[in-house]
């Protein structure tokens, strides 16, 4: 079982990519977390060169039972995934190129999820997105299904133990 957090926003201005780039980089280095650069272009079968996606900004990989926490950016500048998928293919086409596995671009807002019980990346994580709000993303937003980015109270983060019914 794991812990959620969705947030959403858009980037104050463009130009702070690289800043938040730059200075994420050095807080991972810092902490011991990994960390990869994103600048790409994404690119889909018969797509207008004006129509392709990007996505620009940086992932840190806490510790290794939390997926990244993704501060990366849509051509918009609001913080964004994107990601391939293969498409089912279409059994009813007459056309054999019809069957081969195609690859389908999607674009969702971001998430990081941590094991459940890891409270302190979960803390951690809520803390590194304060920042992100305060400096760089004036109105993220933030689902947390534990609910501690709104009441900051640690006990909503503690294991629950299952205890049988008494017949």
């Amino acid at each position: 079982m794991s812990t959620t957090v969705h947030y959403f926003g858009k980037i104050r201005n463009p130009e702070a990519i690289r800043e938040i780039q730059e200075e994420f980089r050095e807080i991972a280095q810092v902490s011991g977390w990994s960390h990869e650069m994103v600048d790409h272009v994404f690119t889909q079968e018969d797509e207008l060169p004006s129509n392709r996606l990007t996505l620009r900004g940086i992932r840190l990989t806490l510790n290794k039972t939390t997926t990244p926490l993704q501060l990366t950016f849509d051509k918009d500048g609001y913080l964004s995934h994107i990601y391939y998928e293969k498409a089912p293919a279409d059994l009813m086409s007459p056309l054999p190129q019809a069957h081969a596995a195609r690859q389908v671009l999607h674009q969702v807002h971001t998430s990081t999820a941590a094991r459940h019980g890891d409270s302190a990346t979960h803390i951690t994580v809520v803390k590194l997105l304060d920042y992100v709000k305060k400096r760089y993303v004036p109105n993220l937003e933030v689902i947390d299904n534990t609910g501690y980015w709104y009441s900051r109270d640690e006990t909503v983060l503690a294991p629950k133990k299952l205890e049988l019914a008494k017949k």
